[in-house]
């Protein structure tokens, strides 16, 4: 993006400079192009990204190790993991003409999870098109229980409308999955636009108010929940949430 900004900026001083030849009093120029500002905001604006999204894999490293840890104290058939989960099932239509049933899968941040099904049956049919599964245990599929999507420095109203579309597909498959968002930082995502743009996740929490503080370096979370006690009383809370979705519930409610 920031080479292509720099080309652009390039002829357009070229443009300006050939223009101004025309006029007498331009017969000693010297063209100096400046192709500064614009492509060193455009860089800059680059770095941010990659630095949050770095953080953010780190953090949800960090986040998934502390959410099997604590769930290993109750529930020793439960898996913590970052994958892929089923998200759609279409006809697709291949370049002969000829129809198949794909399966799509899609990348998720936490994926807390007991079953999974054996698959590998539909992965020997012909007209089953398996896209993308997991590649580790391809025919395993995946029956989550809880889904998190993370953000380390607030969300987009864009990102929210995505993320709240994925949960409303996952959830149409899965009716029994709850699907959650975590912010490490809540940043400037106010309680009106999670709202507005979040429908569909069934939990929001923020675990800080505030902006992100540089880049995040690996088990810093685990150090800060020692030493903060909002932030553990925060993340306890989420345990909880994880938690009612794992333990039996004892209703005559079908849903």
């Amino acid at each position: 993006m920031a080479g292509l900004q720099l080309i652009v900026n390039f002829f357009q001083e070229l443009r300006i400079f050939r223009l101004s030849l025309r006029s007498p009093k331009a017969r000693h120029c010297v063209w100096r192009p400046n192709v500064g500002s614009n492509v060193k905001s455009d860089i800059m604006e680059e770095n941010l990204v990659e630095k949050q999204s770095r953080s953010e894999e780190l953090w949800n490293s960090d986040l998934i190790e502390c959410i099997q840890t604590r769930l290993d104290l109750e529930f020793d058939d439960v898996k913590v993991f970052k994958g892929k989960v089923l998200k759609d099932i279409f006809m697709h239509t291949s370049k002969s003409g000829g129809h198949l049933l794909q399966f799509g899968f899609v990348d998720q941040d936490i994926v807390i999870y007991r079953e999974t099904i054996d698959i590998s049956d539909l992965q020997k049919s012909k007209t089953v098109l398996l896209h993308k599964n997991n590649l580790k245990n391809s025919s395993d599929l995946i029956i989550p229980k809880v889904i998190c999507e993370l953000k380390y420095n607030d969300i987009t109203s864009h990102g929210l409308i995505i993320y709240s579309a994925y949960a409303s597909d996952i959830k149409s498959i899965f009716p029994d999955c709850k699907y959650f968002l975590a912010m490490r930082y809540k940043n400037s995502s106010t309680a009106n636009k999670l709202g507005r743009h979040g429908k569909n996740f069934d939990k929001i929490i923020a675990f800080e108010d505030k902006k992100g503080q540089g880049k995040y370096k690996k088990g810093s979370f685990q150090e800060e929940l020692k030493s903060d006690l909002k932030l553990k009383k925060r993340f306890e809370e989420f345990i909880s949430e994880i938690k009612k979705e794992l333990e039996p519930k004892e209703t005559e409610f079908l849903k």
